[in-house]
Formats: C-alpha cells, sequence, structure tokens
C-alpha cells in the first residue's frame, strides 16, 4: 500500500468513484475519502491527497480495508 502521495509526499486517502453511500459523503466531507465522479479513466486510480493528485496501488487488498475502516468510523453498517 502505498499511503503518501508519489508526487508530493502528502498523506492519502482512499478515491472512491461512483454513487457514493451517505457514510461515503460524511467522510470526504470530513477529509477522509476522496469522491472522484462516475468516470473512471485506466488504469483507475485508487487514491488521493489534499492537493488532489491521484495514483493507483495495486494492492487492493490494502485498499479495500482502508475503505471499509473510514466507511464504518463514519456510520456504515457492514453487516
Amino acid at each position: 500500500m502505498i499511503p503518501f502521495c508519489p508526487e508530493c509526499g502528502a498523506q492519502g486517502v482512499p478515491l472512491l468513484f461512483g454513487l457514493p453511500v451517505p457514510a461515503a459523503r460524511r467522510a470526504a466531507e470530513n477529509g477522509d475519502l476522496a469522491l472522484g465522479g462516475c468516470v473512471l479513466r485506466e488504469p483507475a486510480p485508487n487514491w488521493q491527497c489534499a492537493h488532489g493528485h491521484q495514483w493507483r496501488d495495486l494492492d487492493e487488498n490494502a485498499w479495500d480495508r482502508r475503505l471499509l475502516a473510514v466507511l464504518a468510523a463514519h456510520g456504515d453498517d457492514l453487516s
């Protein structure tokens, strides 16, 4: 997992594409998640820093775990 921006070194957050659930919107408002909209480009990035730089990390399992933890922290019932 690459948690820091390869361009500027800032902390990264998971980048989520598609229609966000309420917990994702709350997480984005709090800066714990970035919303990428509905249009994907290839290769699709999965992380973003506070400066808007986006990058792709191939460790999808780490991204999944981080995303689920962020959503759970913002009230998503994952059961």
